[in-house]
C-alpha cells in the first residue's frame, strides 16, 4: 500500500478516485486543488491549494494528477517535477500482459489494451475505449469513451480522441490535435488542428 495525493477535484476526479479505490492497492491521503483556499481536514484526507504543494513532497510516496484537460495535466507534471505517481488500472479493464501503462495514466472501467501498445504518462483511457495492437500514445493524451484507436496507430503528445471516434490503422496523429467525436480518421492530423465528421475533416480557424 502507498499513500497517494489527488491533484485536482473536478469531475474528472471523481472517476479517478473510484477507479483507484476500486483498485484497492493505494490509499487516498489528501486532494490538492486551488479552490481551496487553506488547509482543512476531511475524515482521514486533506484538502489543501495545489500552490502548496512543495511542503506535502517529502512526506508522499505517490501522486496521481486528476485533471481532465490535457494541457493543464502536462504543466502540472512539469511543475510537481521529480516526483512518483500512480498509475491507475479499473479491475474491469482488460489490458495485455505486454502492454505498457507508464505512470500517471489511468485506465478506465471496461477499456481494452491490447498486446504491445504503449500508453503514456498521465493518458486518460476513458470508459470502454478500445486500444488495438501496437499502437503508442504519447505523454497527457486522451482517449475518450467509446472511441477506438486500431492498430499501429501513433498519437502525439496531448491528443484528444473525442467519445466513439474511430481511428484507422497506421496513422500519425500531431501532437495537440483534436477528434470530435464520432469522427472517423482515415489520414494523419497536424498538431494543433482539430478534425470532424466522416470522413473526419481538418477544420478552418
Amino acid at each position: 500500500m502507498a499513500d497517494v495525493i489527488i491533484v485536482g477535484d473536478g469531475g474528472h476526479s471523481k472517476v479517478v478516485r473510484e477507479c483507484l479505490e476500486q483498485q484497492g492497492i493505494d490509499t487516498i491521503i489528501g486532494t490538492l486543488d486551488n479552490k481551496y483556499t487553506s488547509y482543512e481536514k476531511n475524515g482521514a484526507q486533506f484538502r489543501a491549494p495545489f500552490d502548496d504543494f512543495e511542503q506535502y513532497k517529502k512526506d508522499t510516496t505517490l501522486w496521481f494528477i486528476a485533471i481532465g484537460d490535457n494541457k493543464a495535466r502536462a504543466e502540472i507534471a512539469a511543475k510537481l517535477g521529480d516526483v512518483s505517481y500512480a498509475t491507475i488500472i479499473h479491475p474491469t479493464a482488460i489490458v495485455s500482459k505486454t502492454a505498457t501503462i507508464e505512470p500517471g495514466s489511468v485506465i478506465m472501467p471496461l477499456a481494452v489494451i491490447q498486446p504491445d501498445s504503449v500508453i503514456g504518462a498521465h493518458t486518460i483511457i476513458n470508459t470502454g475505449a478500445i486500444i488495438e495492437h501496437d499502437v503508442i500514445i504519447s505523454e497527457a493524451a486522451h482517449v475518450s469513451p467509446r472511441a477506438t484507436v486500431t492498430g499501429g496507430v501513433k498519437i502525439g503528445m496531448g491528443v484528444h480522441v473525442g467519445a466513439a471516434a474511430v481511428v484507422n490503422p497506421g496513422l500519425d496523429l500531431g501532437a495537440y490535435s483534436v477528434i470530435g467525436s464520432g469522427a472517423v480518421v482515415v489520414g494523419d492530423t497536424e498538431a494543433g488542428m482539430a478534425y470532424v465528421g466522416v470522413p473526419a475533416r481538418k477544420l478552418d480557424r
